[in-house]
């Protein structure tokens, strides 16, 4: 009886947990926005700032991620992101594909993460032109939101 109420209620059980670690952890529902605004690339284009990435649990065990202003070619054919996992460790990589313009532009990417077990500690790592940056270390928990912030450099 007391399972049957904490079903109807949203919690999950230890038997509930030990199906979602069974199940292969995946990168599912990629989507970008268009290019922000343009930017001319020099030889000598450096520059440094904040990565900013946006989170939340939006529905039970996966983890919605925004990537504010990732910056790429601004006009690609397509950009994407895939995943591998080991262990806790979880790597992102970000792309693009095709295209070659002379400038570089911010989009938005978002995509979810998951099935990730309530409870568990995870490393998150995404990066983007052979650049990985450790983004956070988190506990998953199905009511977890905000804002991680990591140095980026281009």
């Amino acid at each position: 009886m007391l399972s049957a109420m904490l079903s109807l209620a949203g919690c999950t059980t230890d038997a509930d947990n030990s199906v979602i670690e069974d199940r292969e952890i995946e990168l599912k529902n990629f989507s970008n926005s268009g290019c922000k605004s343009r930017y001319v690339r020099t030889r000598s284009y450096y520059d440094t700032r904040k990565e900013v990435f946006n989170y939340s649990c939006i529905h039970e065990g996966y983890l919605y991620v925004m990537h504010q202003d990732a910056m790429f070619n601004c006009c690609p054919e397509a950009l994407g992101a895939s995943i591998s996992v080991e262990d806790n460790q979880i790597k992102v990589g970000e792309y693009e594909s095709g295209g070659d313009c002379d400038c570089i532009c911010p989009f938005d990417l978002s995509y979810e993460i998951g099935p990730l077990v309530e409870g568990n500690t995870y490393a998150i790592y995404i990066g983007h032109k052979n650049n990985e940056s450790k983004v956070a270390e988190f506990e998953f928990h199905n009511s977890m939101s905000g804002v991680w912030e990591v140095q980026a450099y281009y």
